[in-house]
């Protein structure tokens, strides 16, 4: 890959280059994955409260114990400050600086902790080490975060050690292990991270294609009848409204044979945006199939979906399409009624577009 094809890649050092979708994909991994963090974040809790035990059986010194006391209970405390953080508090990439943050902090409290408040074999040091290793790699946190953490908490032991021990060989070849446990962590997590946001740009394709249409890039038929059990049950529950208007455009088929069909997949295209202008964030709105569209109109009665319907219809009418100039379209308007299912709340906006278009197009008929 060359530096050209490197900048143009929406993958780099590990993370999404568009900070948005990073911190989508960073979310939807923490949601993923919610209870075992939650319950890694409590057994690294309890497992230094159960440090306090050997602590108080091994540190001989009244000054040493106090400040090895201290120190845990410091980390427990904080430990259960973010298990409680991570279960209330919104997700978001700030999350990643507070684990972080946590790893380095609890990293080198038991760094400190065994190699000199309380002094284990340097075999026990140095796998306690690559045991913390792993785990920072295994958080969900960002890679180069990770390479950070594990770097800084290398070195860290590695003076440490030779503060309390000198500089000897022993020291040289645990720190050289170290960073060969470091670097090969690193690259596995590189490619695992990388590999992880690849499948997450696919998963989100594939939810594209399932649910937004491939010409005008609005929501499909599908997408309509997946979310409408969602809105209906809202305007029961709500006690509120909801009105369905069907639009087409008048004399397509005539449109598409004097201009051809990549004329009239440009008008449908142009149309969606139109209208997209002109309705709200909160409104649906689906192509159907063909020219025929859905507008979703949640909380608004069907005499008000009717004055939206006509307002859209005259604004389609000034508008100036491209290779074809001035055009109309029928608007059929109908609203959610109780015991009303998908297929009977169309049929009923489809039967109110058919009589606009009998009794001579470019209209809105409600009912």
């Amino acid at each position: 890959m060359n530096s050209e094809q490197e900048s143009k890649a929406p993958i780099y050092l590990g993370e999404f280059r568009d900070e948005r979708l990073e911190q989508e994909f960073y979310q939807a991994e923490i949601v993923a994955h919610f209870n075992w963090i939650r319950l890694g974040i409590l057994a690294a809790a309890l497992f230094f409260l159960v440090l306090l035990l050997p602590v108080y059986d091994r540190i001989v010194d009244h000054h040493d114990f106090r400040i090895a006391a201290s120190m845990i209970v410091v980390v427990t405390v904080a430990l259960f400050f973010l298990f409680f953080k991570v279960s209330f508090a919104t997700v978001g990439t700030l999350l990643s600086y507070w684990f972080t943050g946590y790893e380095i902090a609890v990293g080198l409290a038991l760094l400190y902790l065994l190699t000199n408040l309380m002094p284990v074999a340097p075999l026990v040091q140095v796998l306690s080490l690559i045991v913390m290793i792993l785990v920072v790699f295994l958080i969900n946190s960002r890679w180069l975060l990770a390479v950070f953490t594990t770097l800084l908490l290398g070195v860290s032991y590695f003076v440490m050690v030779v503060v309390e021990n000198g500089l000897s060989a022993d020291a040289w070849v645990a720190g050289l292990g170290v960073l060969l446990i470091i670097v090969i962590s690193s690259l596995a997590s590189y490619r695992s991270n990388t590999y992880k946001r690849f499948h997450y740009l696919n998963l989100l394709e594939l939810i594209r294609l399932a649910e937004f249409d491939a010409l005008t890039g609005i929501y499909n038929k599908a997408k309509f009848n997946k979310d409408y059990d969602g809105l209906t049950e809202r305007a029961r529950r709500q006690q509120g409204h909801l009105s369905v208007v069907m639009f087409d455009i008048d004399n397509f088929k005539e449109i598409n044979t004097q201009h051809g069909h990549l004329v009239g997949d440009a008008i449908l295209l142009e149309l969606a945006n139109f209208i997209q202008l002109h309705i709200r964030s909160s409104d649906i709105f689906v192509r159907w199939g063909g020219d025929k569209f859905i507008l979703t109109f949640p909380d608004i009665p069907l005499p008000l979906a009717a004055e939206i319907a006509e307002k859209l219809r005259v604004l389609i009418g000034d508008h100036d399409f491209a290779q074809v100039g001035h055009l109309s379209c029928s608007f059929g308007v109908a609203a959610f009624e109780e015991g009303d299912q998908l297929d009977s709340l169309v049929r009923r906006a489809d039967q109110r577009l058919d009589t606009a278009k009998t009794q001579g197009k470019n209209r809105v008929v409600q009912g």
